[in-house]
């Protein structure tokens, strides 16, 4: 059988509004162009001079990183050097931003406004080094992480400390810290592994109380089980995953990433919750169980830990035909290998294995009497360090 292979994502861009209007078009907060209640507004008010003074309102229900310019004016000039830039917080109202002066007495004056937004304040964001995030899967599950920090196949750039989880589509995806939810895309249908799809990704992006964003990526087509301005808990249900946007298969994208001065944003290091409450690091081809506080106690399985000592006793009776046969239990990427002798009386079992990527505790060719009427562990294949794919066959044959 193959390995699951890595996954890739492309984050939207946190641009989300950019406007330009002519100066005969501006009015002051009275006019029906702030009436529409605009995610955020940039408008000027003529004084009996000629000057305008330039003021920003903030509808969002998050801090914004505004942007604003006038590259084009005509007999007018800034009464500081332009583009201006500036964090609001949400709900913030008619902040000065800047004026413009008239450089003559008469004749024809005019400018060209500019202003684009971003989410999240990169002047008070700090995120919180030592805060601890749940994984954001049920507790007591198990996800393998499949591509880590700085992984070669799409983890760089803005999403250099990000995580994938391998993980099928319907599964449930949980807060992996409290917060404010800022945005949600739950429409897209599509997905695939080519950058083209790079916008189609169903995620929900949340704020958290030290200005970071939570981002939890290609989710299902209407998996948003939460929306824009919610306040939501670590460990609460918020979305199904899926298989949108940019991705070579199934799974979930994870990052805590900060608004930069640049209006976009960069992912940064973070640690989870381990189950008694220590830092754990993300680790690239590791199984992780969710450990939410609260939660009840569940017993541990790691593929890695089982031993051929540990079944040295083990025997299962058999019931059913008259025949010998093999069954394998999957753990992780453990994969056990039992013999079912359903005969009345002893065989002797030769098995010879056909491996790549794997090794087998008991060698490429194992020896063993099952006792009649019953089950017996014949070895265990184990994945080796790096490898790419696994596969395994193998020929069996027995005798009294």
């Amino acid at each position: 059988m193959g390995r699951q292979g890595r996954k890739t994502i492309r984050c939207r861009p946190v641009l989300v509004a950019a406007l330009a209007l002519a100066a005969s078009a501006l009015a002051g907060p009275s006019s029906s162009t702030a009436q529409q209640m605009q995610p955020v507004e940039v408008y000027g008010v003529e004084r009996s001079d000629g000057s305008y003074d330039f003021y920003a309102t903030n509808n969002h229900i998050i801090p914004i990183y505004l942007r604003v310019d006038v590259p084009g004016l005509v007999n007018m000039t800034p009464d500081r050097q332009l583009p201006v830039s500036l964090g609001m917080k949400p709900g913030e109202a008619d902040r000065p931003v800047f004026s413009l002066i008239p450089t003559r007495s008469a004749g024809r004056r005019g400018y060209s406004l500019q202003y684009s937004y971003a989410q999240g304040d990169p002047d008070t964001a700090r995120h919180d080094d030592a805060h601890l995030y749940l994984l954001p899967f049920a507790h007591a599950t198990k996800y393998r992480l499949t591509q880590g920090f700085g992984g070669r196949f799409s983890h760089y750039g803005e999403n250099a400390y990000a995580v994938d989880f391998d993980m099928a589509v319907g599964t449930e995806v949980y807060a992996a810290r409290g917060g404010v939810v800022a945005e949600v895309k739950e429409d897209s249908t599509t997905g695939g592994p080519g950058a083209s799809y790079g916008d189609d990704a169903n995620h929900v992006l949340i704020l958290h109380s030290d200005g970071s964003f939570g981002n939890y990526a290609h989710l299902s087509t209407g998996g948003a089980l939460v929306e824009p301005g919610d306040t939501v808990t670590a460990g609460q249900l918020i979305g199904i995953s899926g298989n949108t946007g940019r991705s070579s298969g199934p799974h979930l994208h994870f990052d805590v990433r900060l608004p930069t001065h640049a209006g976009t944003m960069q992912s940064v290091p973070f640690l989870f919750r381990g189950r008694n409450g220590e830092p754990a690091e993300p680790e690239e081809g590791r199984f992780y169980y969710a450990y939410h506080p609260g939660g009840p106690a569940f017993v541990e399985v790691y593929g890695d830990a089982i031993t051929m000592e540990a079944y040295a006793s083990y025997r299962e009776f058999v019931t059913g035909p008259e025949q010998l046969d093999t069954r394998v239990e999957q753990v992780d990427l453990t994969f056990l290998l039992f013999v079912r002798n359903g005969l009345p009386e002893d065989q002797r079992v030769e098995i010879r294995l056909e491996l790549t990527g794997l090794s087998s505790d008991a060698g490429r060719t194992v020896r063993l009497t099952a006792p009649a009427r019953s089950e017996v562990l014949a070895t265990i294949l184990r994945p080796l360090p790096g490898a790419g794919s696994i596969r395994y066959g193998y020929s069996l044959s027995y005798g009294p």
